[in-house]
């Protein structure tokens, strides 16, 4: 297996179809022994109350390795301890590993490998500081490493810079789907307006956060809380005299599972 590959047990994964499907959702070894694979059978419920019987299949499989790697990834981050950028003057990186330019933009030097550069980012945490813009950004591309493997990881983003959402390499732009999308999988990115925010703490004008699961939310600067936490802290940081709750964006990005494991040209 390639190094930094990360794959999920049976119990862990049909722990995500229960949050997506029902709590009816049972995952049956069908397939490997002891490995989740596409041939598992899948029972739930449907929306009128049917049990369907069915294999896990293909894209749900790849789908579910995906999320809960960025779930990982989030709650890693979270361990982290990386610093919180409140402006660009609170931005910084380790700079053996990686350049910073204006505004906190960043990218991998030159001579380093764009998996080391990221998993470093995990190992030393204080080093580094930046917004949750950047901070959700780390958190997806994790994901994505510690699905296809430090190796297709290099291939494929072998110029990773980072910049809020300015900054998109081709592969994460083909593989994001963004919108009102199917489901509500942990692993989910979405996001938190504030509408009525505080000049003085403009960072938090709104909140970038991944869905965990069980209603609760990671968000760099907020750490892991459920919906209503996540409202609480931006009401906190809204200007004097507001009125208007922070609430929840209808907006959703989700990594596609087929995108990201057509990356991985190293297989098990």
């Amino acid at each position: 297996m390639t190094i930094g590959k990360v794959t999920h047990s049976h119990a862990e994964v049909e722990h995500l179809l229960k949050e997506v499907y029902g709590p009816s959702a049972v995952l049956r070894d069908a397939g490997m022994p002891g490995k989740v694979d596409p041939a598992d059978v899948f029972v739930y419920r449907n929306g009128k109350g049917k049990l369907v019987k069915t294999t896990l299949g293909k894209t749900r499989h790849q789908q579910a390795q995906v999320q809960l790697n960025i779930v990982k990834a989030a709650r890693a981050f979270h361990a982290a301890g990386v610093n919180f950028a409140a402006n660009s003057r609170q931005d910084k990186v380790n700079s053996e590993l990686w350049w910073m330019g204006y505004g906190g933009k960043m990218g991998v030097r030159q001579g380093v490998k764009p998996s080391d550069a990221i998993n470093d980012i995990f190992k030393n945490g204080s080093k580094y500081g930046m917004e949750c813009a950047t901070g959700t950004m780390v958190v997806l591309y994790k994901g994505i490493l510690d699905t296809i493997g430090a190796k297709d990881f290099d291939r494929a983003f072998a110029k990773t810079r980072l910049f809020r959402w300015d900054l998109k390499d081709d592969d994460f732009k083909a593989a994001e789907r963004v919108g009102k999308l199917p489901g509500y999988w942990p692993g989910d990115h979405t996001y938190f307006k504030n509408p009525e925010f505080d000049p003085a703490n403009s960072a938090f004008q709104g909140e970038n956060v991944i869905y965990l699961g069980g209603g609760q939310y990671f968000g760099h600067g907020l750490g892991i809380v459920d919906e209503q936490g996540v409202i609480d802290s931006l009401n906190r940081l809204r200007r004097p005299g507001a009125t208007q709750s922070a609430y929840r964006d209808d907006f959703e990005l989700r990594l596609h599972g087929g995108k990201v494991a057509g990356l991985d040209l190293d297989p098990d």
